[in-house]
């Protein structure tokens, strides 16, 4: 499976948890009590019960975003293993086949923005620069270091439509 087409299950799972929480919403603006049966909703205010789902709504806006750039992420690792297999490959010795088992068992410690800059060279340098910004919004969605202030909001649809972008590139 390409590395997009996995973004592409994330987002549409995203898209189908934005419609239910709309349908939510609009049976509680409607007072459709039936659809609230079994649900956290009944017994609550209708101000109360919107105020849930807006927060969900921004919770799964970053939980996109978390998800998205971990695949991403991944395939970039993985693409790096193979082209380290490449590499090596055409002179087998065994030294060749030390360094390419430690490079390949290294790369999972190698810092993302390091990783992005190798990418330069096949990626044009806005995208990369682009991944990065995506990628101090990941940090600081996951890590709310409140002595940080936080990074530029990533709107989801953007960096599914980057990270695409940049692991259609690397399909290529």
């Amino acid at each position: 499976m390409s590395g997009s087409e996995a973004l592409d299950r994330i987002w549409q799972s995203y898209q189908v948890d934005l419609d239910c929480l709309k349908i939510a919403k609009r049976s509680i603006d409607q007072s459709h009590i039936a659809f609230l049966k079994n649900t956290n909703f009944l017994g609550s205010t209708a101000q109360e019960a919107r105020a849930l789902i807006d927060a969900s709504r921004a919770n799964a806006d970053n939980y996109v975003i978390l998800s998205m750039w971990a695949v991403f992420e991944r395939k970039l690792f993985d693409y790096l293993r193979r082209e380290s297999g490449a590499a090596f490959s055409a002179r087998p010795s065994p030294v060749n086949a030390r360094m390419r088992t430690k490079i390949e068992d290294d790369i999972e410690f190698w810092r993302i923005d390091e990783v992005l800059d190798i990418f330069k060279t096949v990626v044009s340098s806005d995208l990369i620069g682009q991944a990065k910004q995506v990628k101090k919004y990941r940090d600081w969605i996951a890590h709310r270091n409140p002595r940080k202030p936080p990074p530029a909001n990533v709107v989801p649809v953007i960096a599914y439509r980057l990270l695409s972008e940049i692991l259609n590139e690397l399909d290529r």
